[in-house]
C-alpha cells in the first residue's frame, strides 16, 4: 500500500468516519490472510457475513444521524471523465449507494482491488449502487488524462472514472493512501472509509447493510449514462498492451506477451506470424496452445525448449513446452497469495502478481510485484521460495538479501554475476549480488529515506542524483557491459553504466507518441520490456501503450516499428459472467420444459424477452442476458454465445452442445433489464429460467424461453432482511 504522508489537514468530519471504522472489528472478528474471519464452527456461532453486516448496520445508523456533518464533497468541476460524462453526488448519484475507489494506475495494490470491484459490480447489478473510480495520481505521468484513459482500457474498467489530478477529492474526503475506498449513502453523506486491499467482504457487507437500513423511497433506480472507452476507441493493432518480450536465438523466434489479449504471439524476427499460444480467453487452464488460458500475462523467459511465463493476474507461474506445444502451471491457482515465505510447489503454492521472470541454469527468478519481493523457482526440486525481501514496500538495502525491501519489482535481467531489478515504485534500478547476497541501489531513489517512494523525475546522473519515473524493464547488454532501462513513465529508454552507477538518456524524446527516428528523436508510449536479437545488434522493445513492438539498432540508434504480418485478430473480449446478474428481490423464476440432446449432437435455447407496452430499454444502462451450467453439466456452451446485450429485440438463439452421454443437468438463463417509459421513469427487473437438460437419445433439441418484464420496482433491502431472519 502506498502512503502519501504529506497532508494539508484532514477535515474533522472525515476523521470521524475513519475512527468509526475501528468498530468493524468486534471481539468475534479477526483479520486473517487479508480477509476478516469469525469464530465460526462453534455451536450457535454467527456467520462471518452476518456478523459484518450487523456491525456495519450499527455503524451506518450512527453515521446517518450525523449526515448533516458528514456531507460528502462533490467531484471537482472541469475534470476529465472516462466511461461516462461528468457526474455529481448531488444529481446523477443522489439516491444511490456510491463506492468511491481512490487509486493510481501504477499501484499494484490498486490493481489488486479492481477484480474485487468488478465482482461487487456484478454482485449488486440492478441495485441502486454505483461505483466511481477517483484517479488521484502519484506520478506526474499519471496525471495526464490520455494515460488514464489507456489505463482504463488496459484494466477493462467498466465504471466511471474521474481524473482527480489536483487531488482535491482525495484531500476533501481525507484519503491518506492508495488504495482507499469511501462509501457515500443515498442522502449524500459519507458512511465509510477503508484503506488497503482485501476488503471486499467489508464493502459487500456495508452495501448490504445500507440497502437494509435505508427506506425504499431513499433510493433512485435510474441508470447512469455509461459509455465505455473501449467503444469509443477501438484498437487497430492486433496486439493490446504488450508488456514483455523474449527471443529464442537458435530458432530466431520473437515471443510477445500480448497482455490484454491474454495470449502469447509468436513471430519471426521480421514480424511474420508463426503461431499463437493461448485461446485469448481469460482463465487459468493448461493444455495445448488452442485450449490454454492466461490472464494479463507479463514476463517471458526462454530456457531451451521451455518458455517461462509470469501469468500476472492469474497469480501463477506457467511454462510452455515449445516441443510438445503444451502449457502447464508450476504454481498458483488463480487466487492472489498472501504468502511471504514460500516453500511449496504446484498449484497449492500461491503467488501474488508475478510481473517478470529471468532464468539461469538452476533457478527461475520471479519479480513478485504483489508482495514486493523476489522469489525463485528451483527447476530441479520444483520448490518456490522467497529469495529477497521482507515484504515491506521500501527502497531498503542490506548485506543479507532477505532483509532488503523492494517496492513493486517489475523487471529482471541477469548479467555479470548480478540480478538487475527495475524497482518500479521507488523509481530505481537495483541489484542483488548473486555471490555475496548483498543488495544495492544503482540509480534513483533516496538512500537516506528508504520509505520515500516519491523521489522520481527525469534526470541523468550518478546514483541518487539520477531520476527515473516508474521504470518497468531492464536488460543486461553483454557486449557493452551496460544495462538498458525502460524508463516507462518518462516514455524513453536510458542507458546505465552499473560500474559507475551512472544513467543517461539514450533513446526517445520523453514525450508520449509513436514516431520512428534516431536516438532522442524517436517517440514511445510507456515502453515496458526488452529482448535482444541474436548477435546483440538490435534491441526489440515492447511499446506498451502504442500496442506495438519497436526495434532499435544499437549501432546507429535508429528506431523502427516492427511490421507485424498475418497475426490473427484476438477474440472479442468476453466479460466475466456472474451468477448474481439477476439476483434482485422479486426476480421471476421460470421452470422451462426439458432440453433433450442426442449424444454428440447440439441443441438450442430460443430466448424471447419483451418489455411492457410503451417502454423501451435504457440506452445508458447495460441490460444483459447470460447463460450458465449449474454444477456438473452434460452440455458445453460456446462462451462467445453465452451472454449478450438486450435491446435489439427479436429472438436470441443460444447454441448448446451435448458432450456427456446418458447424463442430466440444468442450465440457468438470466436476464437483467433497465427500461423506461415515455415520461422518463426508469425501472429494473430480472428473470431466471431454469432449464432441465439431458444428453442421450434426444427428443426435444429446442426449447423456447419467453418472458415479459414487469413493472414492480423491487424493495432493495428485502433480501438482506430475509437473510437476517
Amino acid at each position: 500500500m502506498n502512503s502519501l504522508i504529506k497532508s494539508n489537514g484532514i477535515p474533522a468530519k472525515t476523521l470521524l468516519v475513519v475512527a468509526v471504522v475501528s468498530l468493524l472489528m468486534p471481539a468475534g472478528i479477526a483479520r486473517r490472510g487479508g480477509r476478516l474471519s469469525a469464530q465460526e464452527g462453534l455451536p450457535g456461532a454467527e456467520s462471518r457475513p452476518a456478523m459484518l453486516r450487523r456491525s456495519l448496520r450499527k455503524h451506518i445508523e450512527k453515521m446517518d444521524k450525523l449526515s448533516d456533518k458528514l456531507e460528502a464533497p462533490d467531484f471537482p468541476k472541469g475534470k476529465d471523465w472516462f466511461n461516462s460524462p461528468a457526474l455529481s453526488l448531488k444529481r446523477e448519484l443522489r439516491g444511490k449507494i456510491v463506492i468511491l475507489d481512490f487509486w493510481t494506475y501504477c499501484c499494484i495494490n490498486c490493481i489488486h482491488v479492481l477484480p474485487d470491484l468488478a465482482w461487487l459490480e456484478h454482485r449488486f447489478a440492478g441495485y441502486p449502487v454505483a461505483f466511481v473510480g477517483v484517479h488521484s495520481a502519484k506520478f506526474d505521468n499519471e496525471k495526464v488524462s490520455e494515460n488514464i484513459r489507456r489505463a482504463v482500457l488496459r484494466y477493462e474498467i467498466a465504471h466511471p472514472v474521474v481524473n482527480d489530478d489536483e487531488m482535491k477529492m482525495w484531500r476533501d474526503v481525507g484519503v491518506r493512501s492508495w488504495p482507499s475506498i469511501a462509501m457515500v449513502g443515498p442522502r449524500g453523506n459519507l458512511l465509510l472509509l477503508l484503506s488497503g486491499e482485501g476488503n471486499r467482504d467489508v464493502i459487500e457487507a456495508a452495501i448490504a447493510a445500507s440497502l437494509e437500513f435505508y427506506p425504499a423511497d431513499a433510493f433512485r433506480h435510474d441508470p447512469l449514462p455509461i459509455r465505455l472507452e473501449s467503444e469509443k476507441y477501438p484498437s487497430k493493432s492486433p496486439l493490446r498492451f504488450p508488456g514483455k518480450l523474449a527471443i529464442d536465438a537458435p530458432g530466431k523466434r520473437l515471443f510477445i506477451s500480448d497482455s490484454n489479449n491474454h495470449r502469447i504471439v509468436v513471430t519471426d524476427l521480421q514480424g511474420r506470424f508463426t503461431e499463437v499460444i493461448g485461446s485469448g480467453r481469460i482463465g487459468l487452464r493448461d493444455g495445448g496452445y488452442d485450449a490454454a488460458r492466461f490472464n494479463r500475462l507479463q514476463g517471458l523467459a526462454i530456457d531451451g525448449e521451455l518458455l517461462y511465463v509470469a501469468d500476472s493476474e492469474n497469480h501463477a507461474l506457467r511454462v510452455v513446452d515449445l516441443k510438445s506445444k503444451t502449457v502447464s502451471t508450476l504454481a498458483g491457482d488463480g487466487v492472489q497469495g498472501r504468502d511471504y515465505t514460500g516453500g511449496g510447489k504446484g498449484p497449492r503454492q500461491r503467488l501474488s502478481t508475478p510481473w517478470d521472470v529471468a532464468v539461469d541454469s538452476e533457478k527461475v527468478y520471479i519479480a513478485m510485484a504483489g508482495t514486493h519481493q523476489i522469489w525463485t523457482y528451483d527447476k530441479k526440486e520444483g520448490i518456490f521460495n522467497n529469495f529477497s525481501g521482507t515484504g515491506r514496500e521500501q527502497n531498503s538495502n542490506s548485506p543479507d538479501r532477505l532483509l532488503a525491501a523492494w517496492a513493486q519489482p517489475s523487471g529482471l535481467s541477469l548479467g555479470n554475476g548480478k540480478l538487475f531489478i527495475a524497482d518500479s515504485e521507488s523509481s530505481t534500478v537495483r541489484t542483488i549480488d548473486l555471490e555475496s547476497d548483498a543488495t544495492a541501489t544503482l540509480v534513483g531513489g533516496e538512500d537516506a529515506d528508504p520509505r520515500n517512494l516519491f523521489a522520481f523525475g527525469d534526470a541523468d546522473g550518478i546514483g541518487e542524483k539520477a531520476r527515473l519515473q516508474h521504470d518497468l524493464g531492464v536488460l543486461w547488454l553483454e557486449a557493452s557491459s551496460r544495462v538498458a532501462v525502460a524508463d516507462t513513465y518518462n516514455h524513453r529508454l536510458k542507458l546505465l553504466d552499473p560500474a559507475k552507477k551512472e544513467v543517461v538518456r539514450w533513446i526517445g524524446s520523453g514525450k508520449p507518441g509513436l514516431r520512428d527516428g534516431k536516438g532522442l528523436d524517436a517517440q514511445f508510449s510507456e515502453p515496458s520490456g526488452f529482448a535482444l536479437a541474436p548477435g546483440g545488434d538490435k534491441l526489440y522493445i515492447a511499446d506498451t501503450n502504442n500496442h506495438q513492438v519497436r526495434i532499435a539498432d544499437l549501432k546507429t540508434l535508429e528506431v523502427t516499428t516492427l511490421k507485424l504480418q498475418g497475426i490473427p485478430r484476438a477474440l472479442s473480449p468476453v466479460a466475466p459472467r456472474s451468477a448474481r446478474l439477476a439476483d434482485l428481490p422479486g426476480t421471476v423464476e421460470v421452470k422451462s420444459s426439458e432440453l433433450k440432446i442426442r449424444t454428440g449432437g447440439s441443441g438450442k435455447l430460443m430466448l424471447k424477452l419483451a418489455l411492457p407496452a410503451k417502454h423501451y430499454y435504457s440506452k445508458s444502462a447495460p441490460s444483459r442476458w447470460q447463460v450458465f451450467t449449474a454444477g456438473s453439466s452434460p452440455v458445453l456452451l460456446d462462451e462467445a454465445s453465452a451472454q449478450g446485450a438486450l435491446g435489439a429485440g427479436g429472438i436470441i438463439e443460444i447454441p448448446v452442445e451435448g458432450v456427456v452421454s446418458e447424463a442430466r443437468g440444468e442450465l440457468l438463463v438470466e436476464a437483467l433489464a433497465y427500461y423506461c417509459d415515455d415520461a422518463g421513469a426508469c425501472k429494473v427487473a430480472g428473470v431466471v429460467f431454469k432449464v432441465p437438460v439431458s444428453v442421450g437419445s434426444g427428443g426435444a433439441a429446442e426449447v423456447a424461453l419467453e418472458h415479459t418484464f414487469g413493472l414492480k420496482a423491487p424493495d432493495f433491502g428485502e433480501v438482506f432482511k430475509a437473510a437476517e431472519k
